[in-house]
């Protein structure tokens, strides 16, 4: 239901479903309304496409969270553990696991392995359903951490959560809540993430990667302009806020 919700509500749907109601008054010539909804149309339009105001909203959930520095990680425990929630793979048996990985999954699993190295003891599970691949999203986190060199004998998956709180409640049925636990996720995703996990009984350590915003010291002159990038971002603030929400109000 949630997702069916944050779909409806993504910008582009909203888009068209102001487009046809002032085309449908138009049809029943009732042309001044008609007029109203495509203005309010195209004043969403630019809201979605330029950069203000995603970024403004972007920015509100990326920076509940600073990315984990090495002085922090350093402090942690050796018997930590540490979870890659999962995101999406293609399941293209002509590409290797990393190429079969969205860029948003790699970029959690880098951050994933670069903790893990800086822990000697720590372990690091995959998590993460099949959706609709043949294999589970944790299993190809699995075989791409091989690949860039981890030890399976350190490494654990859980393959059936297909959603934040249920990754969160198989967790604690998994591992318990004896050991301190390193949560690494998208950044925009952190703070729904930390809730669910709070919500089953573990105080995770947040450690967001994949941040939809980087600062560059080199400003690009075009950057106000329309540009599909800022629709991305408005997406995902959305389907962020439809989830906290949804948790929020008990939703499954």
């Amino acid at each position: 239901m949630r997702e069916l919700i944050s779909l409806i509500i993504s910008p582009i749907p909203i888009l068209y479903i102001l487009i046809l109601v002032g085309f449908v008054f138009y049809i029943i010539d009732r042309k001044r309304t008609a007029k109203i909804f495509i203005i309010i149309a195209g004043f969403w339009f630019f809201i979605i496409t330029t950069p203000f105001f995603p970024k403004i909203f972007v920015r509100s959930l990326e920076s509940k969270y600073l990315q984990l520095s090495d002085s922090c990680i350093k402090s942690m425990p050796d018997s930590c553990n540490i979870i890659v929630l999962g995101s999406d793979n293609a399941d293209d048996n002509s590409l290797t696991p990393n190429n079969q990985l969205s860029l948003v999954a790699m970029s959690r699993l880098v951050e994933g392995i670069r903790i893990h190295r800086m822990i000697p003891g720590s372990k690091l599970i995959m998590s993460g359903y099949s959706r609709r691949s043949k294999l589970p999203h944790a299993l190809v986190l699995f075989r791409t951490a091989i690949i860039l060199g981890v030890d399976p004998t350190t490494m654990a998956i859980q393959s059936t959560p297909s959603n934040t709180r249920k990754e969160a409640e198989t967790y604690v049925k998994n591992f318990g809540t004896k050991y301190k636990l390193i949560l690494v996720t998208s950044a925009i995703h952190m703070p729904r993430a930390v809730m669910s996990f709070q919500k089953a009984g573990v105080n995770p350590v947040a450690a967001p990667a994949d941040f939809l915003i980087k600062n560059r010291l080199n400003k690009n002159p075009w950057r106000w302009l329309p540009f599909s990038d800022n629709i991305v971002m408005m997406e995902a603030v959305i389907h962020e806020n439809a989830g906290i929400m949804w948790a929020r109000l008990g939703g499954k």
